[in-house]
């Protein structure tokens, strides 16, 4: 791999996975269209890192405010905002670990796909561009009506802790935050964007558009690390990498490909991590008072000029 070839890829995953336009179905798709063959796992996994590190840097003092939590917890029996906060991240993570691991190879067989990938990113498109539209009706409405499900299944935690709308991740129910951990299960899938399908949960969970992008990039914490641990264990146990099959794929990676060279890799995590920060800067501003309305339309502009350019390819014989 070539250093211009890993600056690039780089690029599109700190920008594509911090903003909701799918990084996998970019790398899968951006390869395709350039005939470049798939990176390594271990480059690929460096990648996830530095994004994983850039939102670690952004959100610094969130996360260190969630560990500390977490541990008084025990001690306080988790009434504490941040405390109970720990608990609703853990549990949104619990879906897509558990989805994940079970439907692991079916997912790969998926993104030896290109055309699926770029067919699944106007369905990510379509979710950006719904949760917008149901946002604004909502906010139309003079009196938001309370839900059912909030009076029933939400745990107090302060005062602020009524039924009715959230307003912050912290006063959000159990339920509700399953729900959105669930909706990162449309991550797996190539043209899936994780934090696009996670924040549109959270907005149709009642949360303000920015603090729904807070909590998906608080989730996206457990998330990163999580799937590049798994993936590791594809790369350090013998065995495992053994059962791969001769050009066989795993998510966005080739898992027989050689290990690019050692600068080639450490290029490529730190041109994700500076991108990712840029990324994630520019993205947590923009939500403060913007939709995500254009990035429903780049998904659909981007996912069918790529359909165009595979079927054409398949037509010529390509």
């Amino acid at each position: 791999m070539e250093y211009v070839h890993a600056i690039i890829l780089g690029i599109i995953q700190g920008v594509a996975e911090l903003f909701p336009i799918s990084s996998a179905a970019h790398t899968l798709l951006i390869s395709y269209l350039m005939n470049w063959p798939l990176p390594s796992l271990p480059f690929v996994v460096m990648l996830h890192l530095g994004t994983f590190l850039a939102v670690l840097v952004y959100f610094a003092r969130d996360y260190g405010a969630l560990v500390k939590g977490f541990f008084s917890g025990f001690t306080q029996r988790f009434r504490k905002p941040q405390q109970r906060l720990a608990l609703l991240i853990i549990l949104g993570t619990v879906p897509l670990a558990l989805v994940g691991k079970a439907f692991e190879h079916q997912f790969d067989r998926l993104f030896a796909s290109p055309l699926f990938a770029a067919v699944f990113l106007l369905i990510t498109g379509l979710v950006l561009f719904s949760v917008e539209k149901m946002s604004a009706t909502r906010s139309a409405q003079k009196k938001p009506r309370a839900d059912p499900l909030e009076s029933r299944f939400y745990f107090p935690a302060s005062k602020a802790g009524l039924p009715g709308r959230p307003e912050q991740a912290e006063q959000l129910s159990w339920l509700k935050a399953f729900f959105i951990g669930l909706s990162q299960v449309g991550g797996l899938f190539p043209g899936g964007s994780r934090s696009g399908f996670s924040i549109a949960a959270g907005m149709m969970a009642g949360l303000p558009r920015p603090e729904a992008a807070r909590f998906s990039f608080l989730l996206a914490g457990l998330a990163i690390v999580g799937a590049s641990i798994f993936e590791l264990r594809r790369v350090v146990h013998p065995k495992v990498a053994a059962a791969a099959a001769p050009g066989a794929q795993h998510g966005i990676a080739s898992l027989g490909a050689a290990p690019e060279p050692t600068a080639v890799i450490v290029l490529g995590f730190l041109v994700a991590f500076f991108s990712g920060l840029i990324a994630i800067r520019y993205f947590m501003r923009y939500v403060s008072d913007h939709k995500l309305t254009p990035f429903a339309f780049y998904c659909w502009a981007f996912g069918l000029f790529m359909i165009v350019v595979i079927l054409a390819k398949r037509h010529a014989g390509v």
